[in-house]
């Protein structure tokens, strides 16, 4: 059996990751893999070109025999690779990853070749080689919009700007003032969520109207992973998220808890790679009667409240209420969607602000 030699590897910044080049019998593979305890788990492939001479026919069975990726056939090889085949210098390669941590661009000599792009695995898509034609499950031919390449080239500069140590100072002190506005007054405080991966999170607390607040800061500097699958490429505004909990002051020890439920989920779109978005739920047993937090974005409710974010590398930051449920409102809501949930709230202005009540369904 043919053992890969990886030639190439880069860790995402943020996500479990690993993108990693193969250099198989016949053709040079991109690997996205994890590594668990005991082995590693190939997660995507993408074929970016053929080693030796191409085949008219590509021989699936045999690549399967051999444990390698299969070699692309003339009909879907196009002209930037020599008829012969070709090899790299492994010092050659660089890497870009995207700012939601599992999508990367690899290029060759400064010159961009291949791409797992955040949309890879939506119907069978691979992602892209510059050596490829047409569309096969291994590879697509590269785009052709200078557009393309732009993002990725934003994304090498938004990592460039991430690193700098003014950054964080000028980006805390926007998010501070966009709650301060929120709230009316200076927050009470803010206590460190961070980690090593995501130094820089933290929760802010203040009281508005006999209201405690509770909203996280710093979540929204990295793009959630699998966002351009449900949305498209154009998902800008869908892509970042801070997380907020509301309580009347009767309640006030909850929101010591829900500071840690914000500080674990923070974590969960890109250890998973996928995302929150409005609708969305997660297990929460806590609170007596409740049994799941429902994640609520004001923007689907009319005259609901949120803090007024600025932009991150020109991307909307969106505000997720956590709202405590009930079984019979999950359930509600797994029968009829978010949407009709909601008008089943007397005061879906106010339903974020949790009072010990159900919010949707009384019992």
């Amino acid at each position: 059996m043919n053992e890969r030699e990886f030639i190439f590897n880069s860790s995402s910044p943020i996500c479990e990751i690993d993108a990693v080049i193969a250099a198989e019998e016949n053709s040079y593979y991109l690997y996205f893999t994890s590594s668990p305890e005991f082995e590693i788990r190939i997660l995507n492939a993408l074929w970016i070109c053929n080693r030796h001479e191409t085949p008219d026919k590509t021989d699936y069975m045999s690549a399967l025999e051999k444990n390698e990726g299969p070699t692309l056939s003339k009909e879907n090889v196009s002209e930037m690779q020599p008829i012969h085949g070709m090899e790299f210098n492994p010092d050659k390669f660089s890497c870009v990853w995207y700012d939601t941590g599992d999508a990367a661009a690899i290029f060759y000599d400064k010159k961009l070749i291949c791409v797992i792009p955040p949309i890879v695995g939506l119907y069978d898509f691979p992602g892209f080689s510059v050596f490829a034609k047409g569309q096969t499950r291994y590879a697509w031919e590269m785009p052709k919009d200078p557009e393309f390449e732009k993002q990725i080239m934003d994304n090498k500069l938004f990592w460039e700007m991430i690193k700098n140590e003014n950054t964080w100072k000028k980006l805390e002190q926007d998010y501070l003032e966009a709650i301060d506005t929120f709230i009316g007054s200076p927050c009470t405080n803010k206590k460190s969520i961070g980690t090593e991966k995501f130094p820089n999170r933290a929760i802010v607390q203040g009281n508005k109207d006999s209201k405690l607040y509770s909203i996280t800061i710093g979540v929204s500097l990295y793009a959630m992973p699998s966002v351009a699958k449900v949305f498209g490429n154009n998902c800008k505004d869908q892509s970042r998220i801070e997380f907020g909990f509301s309580a009347t002051s009767s309640h006030s020890k909850l929101t010591d808890i829900m500071d840690m439920v914000m500080s674990d989920v923070a974590d969960i779109p890109w250890k998973e790679r996928s995302f929150f978005w409005h609708g969305h739920t997660i297990t929460f047993n806590y609170i007596i009667k409740f049994v799941a937090i429902l994640f609520i974005n004001p923007i689907y409710i009319e005259g609901m409240e949120s803090p007024q974010w600025q932009k991150i590398s020109g991307c909307k930051v969106n505000t997720l209420w956590l709202v405590p449920i009930t079984a019979t409102e999950l359930k509600y809501l797994r029968d009829h969607g978010i949407d009709e949930l909601i008008k089943k709230s007397d005061h879906p202005k106010s339903l974020h602000i949790f009072d010990g009540k159900p919010k949707f369904i009384q019992q």
